[in-house]
């Protein structure tokens, strides 16, 4: 447990067991403050799924921040953006069905035109090579009200630092902002260089790097 701007922090690592209220507090920082996300557009019992997946995966890093013993940030990380279609390939089906019958297709787009990698046509090749070696930071999400408090920053750069001293060694990081704000988040505040651009329905993701 940290004390930082006046909040006692405490930040764990999930690790094969997750509480109820820890998934249901997860699931509702995904759906609000990962809006834009293919998985916050999925049923929230896909998304339990998912995050039961992660955590007995030894590719996918799950963390959380608390304060008060409330969960209020959460962190999603892969050793390499390739574990986030190869871990969960048991989902696949499920999160077909589920987008189906709630007729979510842009949604289903949307993981068609990453799946063919369709969504990097924009990146350069030396660009794609350093994103496919890098740790990527899949979702990051600071509840509303501790957001521009300096948590966010806190509990990036102690998560990277838990796992490149606990777990796994990496030169770079990668990771896509969704929204200007989310780009100046990870540009002023994390010290990420934006290096592209990522096609989604309709828009763009900016995509961003760090050494």
């Amino acid at each position: 447990m940290t004390e930082n701007l006046n909040y006692k922090i405490n930040i764990s690592f999930h690790k094969n067991t997750l509480s109820e209220q820890e998934i249901q507090d997860i699931v509702l920082l995904i759906k609000i403050e990962n809006k834009d996300s293919i998985l916050s557009k999925l049923s929230s019992s896909i998304i339990r799924e998912y995050l039961d997946t992660a955590i007995k995966s030894d590719h996918i890093f799950l963390f959380s921040c608390k304060v008060e013993n409330q969960i209020i940030g959460y962190a999603l990380l892969a050793k390499k953006p390739k574990y986030l279609i190869n871990e969960f390939s048991n989902l696949k089906f499920k999160i077909l069905f589920d987008l189906i019958i709630r007729i979510k297709f842009i949604d289903l787009l949307n993981i068609l035109i990453s799946l063919l990698q369709l969504d990097l046509i924009l990146l350069k090749k030396d660009k794609k090579n350093l994103i496919k070696n890098s740790l990527n930071l899949n979702l990051l999400a600071i509840k509303k009200e501790y957001q521009s408090k300096g948590i966010g920053k806190f509990f990036f750069e102690s998560i990277i630092r838990t796992i490149y001293e606990n777990y796994f060694k990496f030169s770079l990081i990668s990771c896509e902002a969704p929204s200007i704000d989310s780009f100046n988040f990870y540009k002023n505040k994390l010290n990420f260089k934006l290096i592209g651009k990522k096609i989604r329905l309709f828009k763009f993701f900016f995509v961003l790097l760090k050494e």
